[in-house]
């Protein structure tokens, strides 16, 4: 992810550090700046986020678009005025833009307003999973771009939000008009289909749009189970070949949709621009042989067994060309896969003119399917538009044909047993009503386990968080109250007892925000925090800090541990040792992350302190032992060497 112009918070903390009256005067500022780039986003059409009559609402038509035909444009290029006007607006009303197979980058704008009086949360879902690369630049409060990039050939954990889909959250402040850019670029064909959409209906829909597609591979597991025990039954090689073509298929049809990058191979970068195409040739492959066993072209029809042989061969060359070079060899393999679908089907038009018992069935079954071929083919060359049909018609030939090769099976089952047949579909029906069945339970017991997660998740943190505000924000200010009740601090004291009041708070919410295992991230919200304050003292920071090792036992619990333990050295600093200096640097030891703090201010001797009965050190052994670390102290006259080391995988003990 690359963030331009951003601070140690995410985009959506940009709101919350624009305080009262302030916040409506920026508002104006940027309205006006907006007005005076009027002539360049004049003919964008300005989506009002705020008032949805629908669920959702497709972009199509609210999208500016910009070719880069030489994939050298920038963010800064897209947004000067003389290139901002040639972006082209006025889009069809569709459910998606598709400029076919291109060599192109294609940039596009998109204006959202929020008429309201309170932030508007959306999701802005790209229902397209095979697009090579998204760039998505996002406005943020101070008037740069928070700028994210993911796509098919990056891993899976750089999508803002995990779905097979690309999906980003959308904030859009009170009375604000944003403007939002996208950059798109594939080997696969480009298409765009982007829906705005309110939360709640998105969440709904994803989890029906994967338990829709559990219950495809489901089907597609049973049948292929079903055929292997055939298979190993009769010994028969047409089944262990519709095996071959099944299993091919839906591993074709997860890379399509999306499901193969996020289960099978999130982190793949080159192999998931080869694996669309790849896994096609593958299923045409299989099917080409399962079609010469399921019509016996070999004895029946020498010629056309020929023929299906050569193009068997041809798809050899098909799967190593995309493998040298997916850009080149995808458009020609698209119409390869096209031109082989076709063939096939003529011939099994013969055979079924010939009165050959199996290919009736197998004329029945591949109808459907290459009517879906036919479109998808056409919606990646961009000569028919995406839509629900279009998009998703191989999935649903693809089941439809598969249960009717299945009953072609069984047909040819019967001519072998014919007394099995009723026993055959007794079972697949069967498999098919337990998977259902079982489908639906599985949905309900997990829809339950969530809500109970969910419940005991909120729980534990609220009582994680009374706790800490009433040992730590609670307790300064009490004690705070009495001394000031009795006179014996002056309004100086009373500020610098507040302020570490509000440090505490703000440490607190920081341990709320999601880290994602980075200690890195940790550290500059902390140095975020503190900055201030050391600047008021006068005191220099050196940051020395260096990548190291994700902990994957940062929750907020733990963040807070370390952010106490941290603030206290700082405290300790400030109010003690006359520093003028402060050096924080980390370094990763064996199975340890090591955070040093070193200043050049007075010593103190440590054996002393601990037995002095103040808290500051002693909250620091014990926090450090709750999670499993240790702290150590090095001080003498040229200034204090404070060190925590992390371990690395595991955590032991707790706070109390």
């Amino acid at each position: 992810m690359n963030v331009y112009g951003a601070g140690p918070h995410s985009v959506f903390d940009g709101d919350m550090r624009i305080r009262g009256k302030y916040r409506h005067l920026i508002g104006l500022l940027l309205c006006g700046l907006l007005l005076l780039s009027a002539d360049a986003f004049a003919a964008d059409k300005v989506l009002d986020a705020s008032q949805l009559e629908q669920d959702s609402v497709s972009l199509t038509e609210y999208f500016a678009v910009l070719e880069d035909p030489g994939l050298t444009l920038t963010l800064a290029d897209v947004q000067k005025t003389e290139m901002a006007g040639r972006f082209k607006g006025e889009q069809a009303s569709i459910a998606a833009l598709s400029y076919g197979f291109t060599h192109s980058a294609y940039w596009l704008r998109l204006h959202l307003r929020n008429t309201g009086n309170h932030p508007v949360e959306r999701m802005l879902e790209i229902g397209y999973p095979l697009l090579s690369s998204i760039q998505f630049h996002q406005p943020i409060a101070d008037g740069t771009y928070q700028s994210l990039m993911t796509g098919s050939v990056m891993p899976f954990a750089t999508r803002p939000y995990k779905n097979r889909f690309f999906v980003f959250p959308v904030i859009l402040p009170a009375h604000s008009n944003q403007v939002f850019y996208l950059r798109t670029q594939s080997v696969a064909a480009t298409i765009v289909p982007a829906r705005l959409w309110e939360p709640q209906a998105f969440h709904a829909y994803e989890r029906s749009d994967y338990v829709a597609q559990a219950w495809y591979f489901g089907m597609v597991t049973a049948m292929i189970l079903f055929n292997l025990l055939l298979f190993i039954a009769l010994r028969d090689a047409v089944y262990l070949l519709y095996i071959s073509f099944a299993t091919s298929m839906a591993l074709a049809l997860s890379v399509q949709n999306g499901l193969a990058k996020e289960f099978l191979w999130p982190d793949a970068t080159l192999w998931s621009d080869i694996s669309s195409n790849f896994s096609y040739l593958l299923a045409v492959v299989g099917f080409i042989f399962f079609t010469r066993r399921m019509l016996e072209t070999g004895n029946n029809f020498p010629r056309i067994d020929r023929q299906l042989k050569i193009l068997a061969g041809c798809c050899v060359f098909f799967l190593i060309g995309t493998t040298v070079s997916a850009q080149t060899f995808a458009m020609p393999s698209t119409l390869f896969i096209f031109i082989v679908s076709t063939f096939i089907f003529g011939n099994a038009l013969f055979c079924a003119f010939k009165r050959q018992r199996s290919a009736y069935f197998f004329v029945a079954a591949y109808s459907t399917f290459l009517l879906s071929a036919i479109m998808t083919c056409l919606m990646f060359f961009g000569l028919l538009h995406t839509n629900t049909l279009t998009f998703n018609g191989m999935q649903w030939s693809s089941a439809t044909e598969m249960q009717l090769l299945a009953f072609a099976l069984a047909d040819r089952f019967s001519m072998i047993r014919r007394k099995a047949i009723d026993d055959v579909k007794q079972i697949n029906a069967s498999l098919e009503l337990r998977l259902q069945t079982r489908e639906a339970e599985l949905a309900v017991s997990h829809n339950r386990l969530r809500e109970i997660e969910l419940r005991q998740t909120l729980s534990q943190e609220r009582q994680r968080l009374m706790q800490d505000m009433h040992d730590g924000l609670g307790s300064s200010l009490v004690s705070a109250l009495r001394v000031v009740e009795h006179g014996r601090m002056d309004e100086t004291e009373v500020a610098h007892v507040l302020k570490g009041c509000i440090d505490d708070l703000r440490l607190a919410i920081d341990s709320m925000e999601p880290v994602d295992a980075d200690l890195l991230l940790l550290l500059a919200t902390l140095r975020f925090r503190l900055g201030p304050r050391l600047e008021s003292t006068g005191i220099a920071l050196r940051w020395e800090v260096q990548n190291v090792p994700e902990l994957d036992w940062l929750d907020p619990k733990n963040t807070l541990h370390i952010l106490r333990i941290l603030q206290e050295a700082f405290t300790n600093i400030i109010k003690h040792t006359h520093a003028t200096e402060i050096r924080v640097a980390t370094v990763t030891v064996n199975d340890h992350v090591v955070v040093t703090i070193t200043d050049n201010g007075l010593g103190f001797c440590v054996e002393d302190a601990l037995k002095s009965g103040g808290k500051g050190l002693t909250n620091q052994l014990r926090r450090a032992e709750s999670i499993g670390a240790k702290v150590s102290w090095d001080s003498n006259d040229a200034g204090t060497f404070f060190t925590l080391r992390l371990p690395i995988k595991q955590i032991s003990g707790s706070l109390d």
